[in-house]
């Protein structure tokens, strides 16, 4: 689980900085959070990061642009959403990854296959 947390946390570290460049200060801090957790080898980041997925006003539905006060130009804005994209894709794999791992319970893994 080293290297997948590892991994995330670079993934992490990349997903702040490329947020707060463009001024994206709530979703940047959110991370932050969960970055400060991780590094701690506190588990409840990558659960926590999964949280930022749900519902309406998610994470998912972030488009960085000048139109809704980010920090780019318009030029910018294809290849800085793709980017993120990228980036919160691959964090939200390793973060299911390491949160199915450090809580094996909750996937009903803990409970023998034969009573």
């Amino acid at each position: 689980m080293e290297q997948k947390l590892s991994r995330l946390v670079f993934l992490l570290e990349e997903a702040a900085s490329l947020l707060r460049s463009h001024d994206e200060n709530h979703w940047a801090s959110w991370i932050g959070e969960d970055l400060i957790r991780l590094k701690a080898e506190d588990y409840s980041g990558a659960a926590h990061f999964l949280k930022a997925f749900g519902g309406m006003g998610s994470i998912n539905d972030l488009i960085l642009s000048p139109l809704n006060g980010h920090l780019l130009t318009e030029p910018e804005t294809a290849a800085a959403n793709e980017k993120l994209r990228s980036l919160l894709a691959e964090a939200r794999e390793l973060a299911e990854q390491v949160n199915r791992e450090a809580n094996p319970e909750q996937n009903g893994s803990s409970e023998p296959l034969h009573p």
